[in-house]
């Protein structure tokens, strides 16, 4: 029968078949002890098998699998021309996603150890993923599954260029298709890196940047799903994990975007703080550590007016309360203004630093400094942060405040320099030091030109 079979294939110039047939032939061929009628033939109908797969087509692992079993029945060298033509094969490669990618990866690996040296099918494969045209993410636990079976079927030094690889697919897809920001995708991705850290990568760093931009990005425009993951039994730890990383790696955009979610209603920031408290043994982070990032990068440059998720009446001005999410945290955590971070700096200084705040999903651009009631509250619970310079700047907190001649800046200043009217005279002798460097450097310039 094999043999009436491959005088069909041989008698068509190009014979085109699916992943079915492809594997059935093969393995007729592999299976064959008949050396009569096929001879020396059964090699170049091999290849022709392999050349035939319709373009349209990626092997699945039954295929692949049997693709082994030909290389170890006729040797590499012999069939070359026919793996060549599977996979790199350009029509083949279009539109595929992740998995594709996984999958040619997992038997390019089992080649390359069957043959006992690296072929450059791996090279090739990584850098066809990285101009992929596919933006979708298909089934993301999957994807983590995969990976992690491969890394302990191939050892991390031989899927280190893989993962990175996975992971730089990730983060680049997220800008061309929004829907790979979905929260599930970005949970099972924080759950992956995660992970990571058992093995020796040294591209762990750039994948968190990386992840951060694209978690403050999901929890944005996904507030209700976020919400729910926070909340989930199954999820909260590894969403927790996700916002620990995000707090680590994340620019002051990403902080500020992830802020507008974690205080867009009293509810999400209730539940966010319980989450933190919850899981801080199990995930290893200082609770007050945590709190107090998350309320100087990614709280106090935000207002509450906008938010319909607040109980916040009209007062007699006609004006709300911008500030009740940070009376909401420093309810619980009242310490937390006193404390100094890694800069050296309090939360006096982040609020009074701030060149503009937030109203829901705008910016006011004309108003310097956190609103005036976050300023405030900050300084009730530690008055003496008034009175301790900004490291980074170099200025007292009023000084800060006083960039912008708004009415609502001036409010600020004011009450920051009622609680020690002394530093009146530390900003006169500043700027009398700064008029006379001035000075200094004219004199020096027209003694040069004079001479």
């Amino acid at each position: 029968m094999l043999e009436r079979v491959l005088k069909v294939v041989e008698e068509k110039k190009k014979s085109k078949f699916d992943v079915r047939s492809c594997q059935k032939l093969l393995q007729m061929l592999v299976r064959s002890r008949s050396q009569t009628a096929l001879g020396s033939n059964r090699i170049e109908f091999v290849n022709k098998i392999l050349c035939g797969l319709s373009p349209s087509l990626e092997p699945d692992d039954q295929l692949y699998n049997m693709i082994l079993s030909v290389v170890d029945k006729f040797g590499y060298d012999n069939v070359n021309s026919g793996i060549q033509k599977v996979l790199r094969d350009i029509t083949r490669m279009k539109d595929r996603d992740l998995l594709f990618f996984l999958r040619r990866a997992q038997f390019i690996l089992t080649l390359n150890k069957a043959l006992e040296n690296e072929t450059q099918y791996l090279d090739n494969s990584i850098s066809d993923l990285s101009v992929s045209t596919t933006k979708t993410i298909v089934n993301s636990a999957c994807i983590n599954s995969t990976i992690f079976s491969m890394i302990e079927e191939h050892g991390w030094e031989d899927m280190a260029s893989v993962v990175k690889a996975a992971l730089s697919y990730m983060h680049r897809t997220v800008s061309d298709n929004k829907t790979n920001l979905s929260i599930t995708t970005l949970v099972n991705r924080a759950d992956f890196i995660w992970k990571l850290h058992d093995y020796p990568c040294d591209f762990i760093q750039s994948s968190l940047k990386d992840f951060s931009e694209d978690f403050s990005f999901g929890v944005q425009g996904n507030r209700s799903t976020s919400t729910a993951h926070l909340k989930g039994d199954a999820t909260q730890k590894v969403f927790m994990r996700a916002i620990c990383y995000l707090m680590d790696d994340g620019t002051d955009e990403s902080l500020k975007r992830f802020g507008s979610w974690a205080m867009s209603t009293e509810d999400v920031l209730s539940t966010l703080l319980t989450a933190i408290t919850t899981h801080s043994t199990e995930l290893g982070y200082d609770v007050q550590i945590l709190l107090r990032d998350l309320l100087n990068k990614c709280l106090v440059q935000h207002s509450t007016t906008s938010y319909s998720g607040w109980n916040n009446p009209m007062r007699e001005d006609r004006t709300r309360d911008p500030s009740l999410h940070i009376q909401r945290v420093l309810k619980d955590h009242p310490n937390l203004p006193r404390m100094v971070d890694g800069d050296g700096r309090i939360t006096l200084h982040y609020a009074a630093a701030r060149s503009n705040y937030s109203t829901g999903m705008s910016r006011v651009n004309s108003i310097a400094g956190a609103p005036p009631e976050t300023i405030e509250h900050i300084l009730k619970a530690n008055p003496a942060g008034a009175s301790v310079r900004d490291p980074v700047t170099g200025v007292y907190p009023f000084m800060l405040t006083a960039v912008s001649d708004t009415i609502r800046s001036v409010s600020s200043t004011y009450s920051l320099l009622l609680a020690n009217p002394s530093l009146v005279m530390s900003g006169i002798q500043e700027a009398d030091i700064a008029g006379s460097r001035k000075r200094k450097r004219s004199d020096s310039t027209n003694e040069s030109s004079s001479n």
